[in-house]
């Protein structure tokens, strides 16, 4: 008889932890119903910006550019690209484009035949943004670092 008091708590015991394993889990959320969320990149200003055109395009295409003061509308513009055509031609359309959307507050220079830089004219205005937004091209790329 002492014998089955013993396995009785034994069992008692299982079943007691695994019930309140069971609430514990109960408990915890449920990761399989959580939808994913979309990633949202932060816009990051600077005083200076430039962009460097690596390599030449295989084919025929585009890229966007939207340049936006700290506080200003955002404005976008689009560069075609013909395949083969070589970088010193593709940053003078960056160049050309680039001194339309910032306007007379901010200086645009060709730095070289494979970059083109962007600056505040004056200390005193706020800084930009630059970002491509959009490539339909193969074989080069831009590039976009703080100068």
């Amino acid at each position: 008889m002492h014998r089955f008091n013993a396995s009785t708590s034994n069992i008692f015991a299982a079943v007691l932890f695994g019930l309140t394993f069971c609430l514990a889990a109960a408990a915890l959320p449920s990761w399989a119903d959580d939808e994913p969320g979309t990633a949202v990149i932060p816009t990051v200003y600077r005083d200076a910006w430039k962009v460097t055109v690596n390599g030449k395009p295989q084919v025929n295409g585009t890229f966007t550019m939207v340049f936006q003061p700290l506080n200003g509308e955002p404005v976008k513009f689009t560069i075609n690209v013909m395949a083969k055509m070589k970088p010193k031609l593709i940053t003078d359309d960056i160049f050309k484009e680039l001194s339309i959307a910032a306007g007379a507050n901010y200086k645009v220079k060709k730095n070289g035949d494979k970059a083109v830089t962007i600056k505040k004219a004056n200390k005193k205005l706020p800084g930009m943004s630059l970002e491509v937004t959009e490539q339909k091209l193969s074989g080069m790329s831009l590039t976009i670092s703080a100068k």
